[in-house]
């Protein structure tokens, strides 16, 4: 039988979108609002606004679900209204069949490649359209811009001019588009002469969308019905006579003016990049005149991808400042941009859509995917309960890594799932395209630098940038290039990851501190690291630790966790014990468990890893002697139940195993019968449903305080 998920999936990425990320407010209250119409093409009242459209953005870290909610939108409203949708950090706009050019030529830049693109899905026919959106003004500006040459022979834009060259091209341009006349056939027969040349002397790629033979081309086709009616093309022209205030000369003359400027180097392309924009905004507002408004033909969709790049600051800016006019309709725009979701208003929790609408910068923070959404996605397949834990736990909350989770669980037979870690098999799948294993192919989408990525995954067991310097320098001695560790460590200052410090420690504790590319990077390490590789590693990162004792006379003073922490990495796990129970009587409980939360985080050892033996010196520092043996005593072991049962229930591929859960809890028990400190008391009364619940070290609560 088909899984659930697969079928819901299938081609209806809306529901998708809807279930797993919480977009509800988007999906059924701001963009209907906006556009006028839902989404299963039923009419609504649009919010009314005291501005003009804001631009939407979705704001989201890496995978966090942006492309698919954008998906969502496309599939729900390409039948309803004129849409495109572009990511702008792809060269060819996510649309396999366009190409790239460089942003920097004297016929145009991505901008202008995007604007073409824009005004010719736009211009498209859907079945709700009664008039064919067209872009006069955008036309006008695009091919003096991007098509002009000085006699229509010449390849070079950027070749120099003699004056009369361009007093001839100027005078070849005014006579076809001359404003005299009302369009009759030798006006019109010579206009479509001048277009057809035009087409000819465009080069293909010339635009940056090859695959259509130029957009220019595209461009010239889709505006000729509309330049050859005289009125529109006087409407054109006077627009751009009236906004290109810094030329002089009529309509003609100012725009060829505009080219010169927008070709010449050096020149401040942005502010002539805008007046087009200004154009492509005007082109609709145009369009959707007092009547279309008054009887609410839907406006125009636009839906950007990856808007946080420079092209998409050049494109939002003239959208949102021309968005604030109320008197005029333009384009409903939703952008997605990478970014930290927590710093922006939760779309999740968006009650009342006309509320937000008014708010003329309106950026939204994606959610974060919750265990019930992933058991959602998972369907009620045959699957162990707690694989919706193990998912989340490597997915980090984002929505386009746990759908790769869910596709692995999908391809793993049923019967081959182990009780215990169901999570090995899904990570280390390998998938049928030969694109690697599961945790490969996440991480090389969370970290697309293969050598940044390889030099991270060494250096994640690091619990803070110094023992990250350490690691690399003993493992490279002659290594002159320091800047590789740098390059590897800037990776993780990028705003879209997660920050979770573990509790207890300064803030800086560990080095990766985004919990799902932490545990995706220890596992890639852990299954592609050789045992003595991984001995060396963790032997470099403990040697900037001392294993500092107890002060005398009972004095308090900071447990060495770190040094722990990697001797419990190395599966030393006798010397952790007993360094943990000396601890405890020169410690406060509340710090004591605080040190053992993050002792007991440490990594799990490779398959095949064998601890070195480790000579035993002298009696354990927290045992007594005498009438006092026999209690210390119960309460090493209880330390000893502790730290095998928590270090284990603390690695992510593992399951709440109850038997485990219940070791914690006898230990916890024994310890708080000869320690009787409210701190033990709450952590045995919290710890046992935490950890059923599948939290794990080092995020076990501890409580406050420093009194024993």
């Amino acid at each position: 039988m088909p899984s659930p998920r697969g079928a819901g999936a299938k081609g209806v990425e809306g529901t998708v979108a809807e279930r797993l990320y919480g977009v509800d407010p988007l999906l059924d209250g701001l963009v209907p609002g906006l556009v006028g119409i839902d989404r299963n093409d039923g009419r609504r009242d649009r919010v009314e606004l005291p501005g003009g459209n804001p631009v939407i953005e979705l704001v989201g870290g890496r995978c966090s679900g942006k492309t698919s909610v954008l998906a969502a939108l496309a599939a729900a409203y390409t039948p309803l209204v004129p849409l495109v949708r572009a990511d702008l950090a792809a060269p060819d706009f996510g649309d396999p069949l366009l190409d790239g050019l460089p942003d920097a030529r004297p016929d145009g830049s991505r901008l202008t490649d995007l604007l073409y693109l824009l005004s010719y899905k736009l211009g498209l026919r859907v079945r709700r359209t009664t008039q064919l959106l067209r872009f006069p003004r955008l036309a006008l500006g695009l091919l003096a811009v991007t098509v002009w040459r000085p006699d229509g022979t010449s390849d070079d834009a950027g070749a120099a001019l003699a004056p009369q060259d361009l007093r001839r091209a100027e005078q070849r341009l005014k006579d076809v588009i001359s404003q005299n006349g009302d369009g009759g056939p030798e006006r019109q027969a010579r206009l479509a002469e001048w277009i057809q040349a035009a087409e000819r002397a465009v080069p293909a790629g010339v635009s940056g969308l090859g695959a259509l033979e130029g957009a220019g081309r595209a461009a010239l086709r889709t505006a000729a019905p509309r330049l050859l009616r005289s009125r529109v093309n006087r409407g054109a022209l006077r627009w751009w006579g009236d906004h290109l205030e810094h030329e002089q000369g009529d309509a003609v003359q100012k725009l060829f003016g505009f080219v010169r400027d927008f070709r010449r180097p050096g020149g401040d392309q942005a502010r002539l990049e805008e007046i087009l924009i200004s154009a492509f905004i005007a082109d609709i507002s145009h369009h959707y005149g007092p009547l279309r408004r008054k009887n609410d033909v839907p406006p125009p969709l636009i839906l950007l991808d990856n808007a946080h790049v420079p092209l998409g600051s050049r494109l939002l800016g003239p959208l949102r400042r021309k968005g604030a006019d109320k008197d005029a309709m333009g384009p409903v725009v939703v952008a997605a941009r990478l970014g930290d979701a927590s710093a922006h208003r939760a779309l999740r929790e968006v009650a009342d859509p006309a509320a937000v609408l008014a708010d003329s910068e309106l950026r939204l923070g994606l959610p974060s995917l919750e265990r019930g959404d992933i058991a959602r996605i998972l369907g009620a397949s045959d699957r162990p309960a707690y694989l919706p834990l193990l998912i989340d736990r490597f997915a980090g909350g984002r929505a386009g890594s746990a759908r790769t989770l869910a596709e692995a669980a999908d391809a793993v037979p049923h019967g081959r799932a182990p009780d215990a870690q169901p999570a090995a098999l899904l990570l280390d799948a390998t998938a049928r395209d030969g694109s690697g294993t599961t945790v490969e192919r996440l991480l090389a989408v969370l970290l697309p630098d293969p050598a940044k990525c390889s030099r991270l995954t060494l250096l994640a067991p690091a619990l803070d940038i110094a023992a990250a310097r350490r690691l690399w320098t003993g493992l490279h001695p002659g290594d002159t290039l320091a800047r590789r560790v740098d390059d590897a460590l800037e990776l993780l200052e990028d705003v879209c990851w997660e920050s979770a410090p573990w509790p207890g420690t300064d803030g800086s504790v560990p080095l990766v501190a985004d919990r799902g590319l932490r545990r995706l990077l220890l596992h890639q390490l852990r299954t592609g690291t050789a045992p003595e590789r991984w001995r060396q590693i963790h032997q470099h990162l403990r040697s900037g630790y001392a294993p500092q004792e107890p002060l005398p006379d009972g004095e308090l003073g900071p447990i060495p966790f770190a040094y722990l922490h990697h001797t419990l990495a190395l599966g030393l796990m006798e010397p952790v014990v007993r360094s943990l129970h000396h601890w405890l009587g020169h410690s406060t409980p509340s710090v004591w468990l605080s040190a053992l939360n993050i002792v007991c985080a440490a990594p799990r050892p490779p398959a095949g890893f064998e601890a070195e033996a480790v000579p035993v010196e002298g009696p354990c520092g927290g045992c007594g002697q005498g009438q006092l043996a026999a209690r210390d005593e119960v309460v090493h072991r209880a330390v000893a139940r502790l730290v095998e049962a928590l270090w284990e229930q603390s690695d992510p591929l593992n399951a709440p195993c109850p038997d485990r859960i219940d070791q914690v809890e006898s230990a916890l028990r024994t310890l708080h019968e000869h320690e009787a400190t409210d701190a033990f008391r709450q952590v045995l009364r919290r710890w046992s449903a935490l950890l059923r619940d599948g939290v794990q070290a080092p995020y076990l609560t501890v409580p406050e305080g420093s009194g024993r």
